[in-house]
């Protein structure tokens, strides 16, 4: 199965150790620049591994924007639909690291190119039923994003696509983040397969609510739900068995693709199991295959976590072999 990732491909500037010292001149730390975002990550992943992947995006007419398209074509990503056009600047993400790996994020996406993808742009698109669409919550974010998102889902629906959703949910992509649990609630009873971190869950519909929100996902149709919780036991639910597998500890040194290589990870292994949809619904009824899923993909993050970067941090099957 191919996989086509919708959304936003940008530059991740990472900032790099302690800022320059001149005297008492006050200084930043410097930052360097990575092809980024969360479902190209996913993309590189894919076919990092071995797998069939495209990138679905809009890209500036500008140097980051040619950068992106060549990086992703270095990964072997398809890029026949990573438009280009001058109505918007490629997105930018600022991304500060602190002692432990972790990030705290500034976006730079107003007016960002990849909010400029079409209905026209997609109609172009073969939905099959030998594909899936994956996706993150950031193609719900604004107004001017949710057109064209609900016409993909909708064509893939039609044609008997699969959709997988990460929440991957990140505030300041959001006009106006009171939205948001709704639009990502419409959107996750569209898909077959929804990944969320605990803290995205409980930050959207509340601790107290989260384990309901998941059962109503499962009851209206998604078919596994896979819920990450930082380096804590990743758990992955269905409507008839659910389990949970540890990460193994790492040397952390940037979390800033881990959870989309473990997304990537499991799309990759379900891409090698299964050829089309037709054969999902009966391929995530089995404990034994979504277990194994699962425990593939979390090597791939774990990989991730010791590595800085996003596309130069995804594993090859090298990198995570027993």
């Amino acid at each position: 199965m191919k996989i086509l990732c919708l959304g936003e491909v940008l530059i991740d500037m990472l900032s790099q150790g302690a800022a320059p010292k001149d005297g008492d001149i006050p200084a930043m730390k410097p930052f360097q620049p990575y092809a980024g975002g969360a479902p190209a990550n996913v993309a590189v992943a894919v076919s990092q591994l071995g797998g069939s992947s495209a990138m679905v995006s809009k890209v500036g007419d500008d140097t980051f924007g040619a950068f992106l398209k060549e990086m992703l074509e270095h990964y072997k990503v398809n890029t026949d639909f990573v438009w280009t056009t001058s109505q918007g600047n490629t997105a930018l993400a600022f991304v500060n690291l602190d002692e432990d790996g972790e990030r705290s994020f500034d976006f730079y996406v107003d007016n960002a190119a990849h909010k400029h993808i079409t209905e026209q742009d997609l109609a172009t698109i073969d939905c099959n039923k030998d594909a899936v669409l994956h996706f993150c919550s950031g193609s719900l974010a604004g107004p001017e994003l949710i057109p064209g998102t609900e016409f993909i889902l909708d064509k893939a629906r039609q044609e008997g696509m699969m959709a997988c959703l990460d929440i991957n949910y990140r505030p300041a992509f959001w006009d106006d983040t009171t939205n948001a649990p709704s639009r990502i609630d419409a959107a996750a009873k569209r898909v077959s397969i929804l990944k969320a971190s605990r803290e995205e869950l409980d930050e959207l519909y509340g601790a107290e609510n989260a384990d309901a929100k998941v059962k109503q996902w499962l009851e209206s149709g998604v078919k596994v739900v896979l819920v990450t919780d930082g380096g804590e036991p990743i758990h992955y639910i269905t409507t008839s068995f659910s389990g949970t597998l540890a990460s193994p500890k790492m040397e952390v040194k940037d979390t800033t693709a881990a959870g989309d290589s473990f997304i990537g990870g499991f799309l990759y292994y379900l891409s090698t199991k299964v050829k089309n949809a037709d054969e999902f619904d009966s391929w995530a009824a089995s404990f034994e295959n979504v277990s194994e899923a699962t425990e593939f993909a979390i090597r791939c993050g774990a990989f991730t976590v010791t590595q800085y970067g996003a596309f130069s941090a995804l594993p090859t099957q090298q990198n995570i072999a027993k």
